[in-house]
């Protein structure tokens, strides 16, 4: 039986669709697998079990029979952490996700396994990312969310110091096209020459960090007013009006699948926002629009939010979101299949399970 761990260096790398999808890429190869997300930072309930929203998706997508409490066997709670600094005694981590492996590994060809945000999560507990792959004797793929690329080397390298046989690899991710010769012509083959494999380098597509009207509506505690219907529009980036409306028009029309971030009190900016493809308006400082907007907006299906925040902190809030959203769509996971077929070398990446 072979398996493989995707651990990353920062939340929200990606981890979720390369492990969900090749998960998908060894079934359609005809073998039988399993997945195991061993510890969960994202805590959620279904029905009377605590669980992990990973888990929860990966259960629908992938048909897994096997029970959230195994497929995600330790949750990290601000309860059980607290547990655990008292030193309060309970059912050992490391001794639940090797059970929950050794259930699921049952009769499968490969387990395919996601870690947690950070590869440190659960260090406390003796289950971290290094533990994980030293303790089930797996190989690791780190997932690398490329921001400057030469900082990156360094991370690396330690994570080869730390997991030795055990690290199979990395992907880089969300790269920029600008840098992408720099990993390519540079970066890639200076880790292969140290013995540590690139699987390949998957480009920022902004379709794959996008976030709903939805979620931005409740990240900013706010309230939609009209096209409720299309809470579910994908938005892709931002931009914040505070200019004239002539001027206005010309900036909104150089993004599209956009959030329009104004005063509530610019109803000149909002209108002209809506006479560019604009996804959704979010409306600072709880100060209602007028019904005009309000019917430009319902006649063109664009949701306006009113929250009831300045506009630096709802630029601030919805910065954090675009980019750091976890892909919970199959929409996006299919998305990401596409890229990973186009960017990664699969069969060497397949191959690495041990």
């Amino acid at each position: 039986m072979k398996s493989l761990i995707f651990l990353s260096t920062e939340p929200y790398s990606g981890k979720t669709g390369l492990a969900l999808n090749l998960a998908r890429e060894f079934d359609s190869r005809g073998q039988k697998v399993g997945f195991l997300k061993p510890v969960g930072n994202a805590p959620d309930r279904t029905d009377s079990t605590v669980t992990e929203k990973d888990a929860v998706f990966a259960k629908e997508v992938l048909a897994l029979d096997d029970p959230l409490d195994r497929i995600c066997p330790v949750v990290l709670t601000s309860r059980e952490t607290s547990d655990r600094l008292r030193q309060v005694e309970g059912d050992g981590a490391s001794d639940r996700v090797k059970a929950a492996y050794k259930e699921i590994s049952a009769g499968k060809d490969v387990v395919v396994m996601e870690g947690s945000g950070h590869i440190n999560d659960g260090r406390l507990y003796g289950v971290s990312g290094v533990d994980l792959a030293q303790s089930l004797n797996t190989r690791a793929v780190v997932v690398i969310k490329l921001d400057n690329p030469y900082e990156i080397v360094d991370d690396v390298l330690v994570l080869s110091d730390r997991l030795g046989e055990n690290l199979g690899g990395v992907i880089f991710n969300w790269v920029q096209k600008s840098k992408m010769p720099v990993i390519k012509e540079l970066i890639m083959p200076f880790l292969e020459k140290k013995g540590i494999p690139s699987f390949g380098a998957i480009p920022r597509e902004e379709s794959l960090v996008a976030v709903t009207v939805e979620d931005l509506s409740k990240a900013l505690g706010g309230k939609i007013l009209c096209a409720e219907q299309n809470k579910g529009v994908m938005i892709e980036t931002f931009m914040v009006g505070a200019m004239g409306q002539e001027q206005a028009i010309r900036y909104f029309r150089r993004k599209t699948r956009k959030a329009v971030i104004t005063g509530g009190d610019r109803s000149d900016v909002q209108l002209a926002a809506l006479e560019t493809q604009t996804g959704c308006l979010i409306l600072t400082g709880n100060y209602p629009p007028p019904s005009t907007v309000l019917a430009v907006a319902e006649s063109k299906g664009v949701p306006v939010v009113l929250v009831d925040v300045d506009t630096l902190t709802a630029v601030e809030k919805t910065e954090s979101m675009i980019g750091q959203v976890r892909i919970h769509s199959a929409d996006k996971l299919s998305e990401m299949r596409r890229y990973m077929q186009e960017y990664i070398d699969i069969d060497r990446l397949c191959k690495v399970a041990a």
